[in-house]
């Protein structure tokens, strides 16, 4: 992906001085004048190529055309990468004149932001765009409140991804998983954590010897550690089997899905429902692959953008955040990428409501009832934080 980058606004320019307090002061199209004409920097997870381009291109322009806004793409391996620059900033006290305006970010990097003090303040609740999403959207994030730090965007739900040209009936249990695993050696793996699909894939496994999601909503330190034993006690025992057994594991869903393609793997994952799909409308995958969930359910959530502390330009933050959000953008990223549509319906108009039910469905795509069906919430940040550490010496390093 081309990479978008100019230097910072200056610490003297006044869109740096605005803040939580003058946005309860200010109306709404006096944000977007003062945003007109203005450059955004937007830190985002850069993994997807797909996305990349379509940000390059798309996003980018309409943001010009439509707002005068030039938008900025600061690519990130790890959204933790940014959130550890904005603590040494914090530390620095570099309060105004900040890296970057906006930031793709959820779970333990919220977390971590919000008990750093690294976030700009409320102001999801004042952009117009909120109204159109379910209001427990911005309730809580991997259980910490929300708090109107950051503003829902997008939603995901985790799938798995089989040819049925080669697997007849997939695994749809952790202990059918650990049964295939071993009658199909080499043929299963998993991404390394930290990576978000593996984590992911292993908080999966951890509900099921927890007991289920619903005793993971507040972190527990003997409850993790009973549920942990048995979750690396199965992966141990299933490693193995794995590729290259278990010697290696890839290092991204995009590393996965070309072990998949190939055949050297028969089952690929992903944090998004659509991605079978897509990957079957590039030529990637044959079109014979289908997804399908765990018996148990699958996480689904949504992420987030959020407003560092110290954005230089946060009027400009702010109109792109409510763009990202909106109706109109939804339905492009949608249509562009194969996203969930992320509004509730019911806020829509007629008009917008019949284009969103529309969309089409992917043939790998299952039907939005049973995805709704199988969906769990997301556990507290401290599991997933525990659970990616204690992996790489339980697992990795045996």
């Amino acid at each position: 992906m081309a990479i978008f980058m100019t230097a910072c606004l200056s610490g003297g320019n006044p869109q740096s001085s605005f803040t939580a307090s003058d946005l309860e002061k200010t109306t709404w199209p006096d944000v977007v004048q003062k945003a007109r004409g203005t450059s955004v920097s937007f830190a985002m997870w850069a993994g997807d190529e797909n996305r990349n381009r379509f940000f390059k291109s798309e996003v980018v322009n309409d943001l010009q055309e439509k707002f005068g806004v030039t938008l900025n793409i600061v690519p990130l391996a790890d959204t933790a990468e940014i959130v550890n620059k904005l603590l040494n900033e914090k530390q620095a006290g570099r309060t105004t004149g900040g890296s970057v305006d906006i930031v793709w970010i959820n779970g333990e990097n919220f977390r971590t932001a919000k008990q750093g003090g690294l976030l700009w303040g409320d102001f999801a609740r004042r952009l117009p765009s909120i109204s159109l999403y379910e209001p427990s959207a911005g309730e809580t994030d991997f259980g910490t409140p929300v708090e109107g730090l950051e503003a829902p965007w997008q939603r995901s739900q985790f799938v798995f991804a089989y040819d049925t040209a080669r697997i007849k009936e997939p695994p749809r249990s952790v202990e059918e998983f650990g049964k295939w695993i071993r009658a199909n050696p080499g043929k299963f793996t998993y991404p390394a954590p930290p990576d978000f699909t593996g984590s992911a894939f292993l908080r999966h496994v951890l509900f099921h010897f927890g007991g289920g999601v619903q005793n993971f909503e507040k972190f527990d330190e003997r409850h993790y550690a009973e549920a942990s034993a048995k979750t690396f006690a199965f992966l141990n025992d299933i490693k193995p089997f794995l590729w290259r057994s278990g010697a290696t594991y890839p290092n991204s869903p995009s590393e996965l899905n070309r072990l998949f393609a190939n055949g050297e793997v028969e089952i690929a994952m992903a944090y998004g429902a659509t991605f079978a799909s897509e990957a079957i409308k590039r030529s990637e995958f044959p079109d014979t692959v289908r997804t399908f969930l765990l018996d148990q359910g699958t996480i689904r959530n949504y992420n987030f953008l959020t407003i560092p502390f110290n954005s230089s330009n946060a009027p400009g933050a702010l109109l792109t955040i409510n763009y990202l959000m909106s109706h109109e953008f939804q339905m492009q990223q949608a249509k562009m990428l194969g996203s969930i549509y992320p509004h509730d319906l019911s806020k829509l108009t007629d008009d917008e409501r019949a284009a969103a039910e529309a969309l089409p469905r992917g043939e790998a795509t299952l039907r939005a009832d049973e995805l709704a069906a199988h969906a769990i919430p997301e556990a507290d940040s401290g599991y997933l934080e525990r659970l990616e550490k204690d992996w790489r010496t339980q697992v990795l390093l045996k």
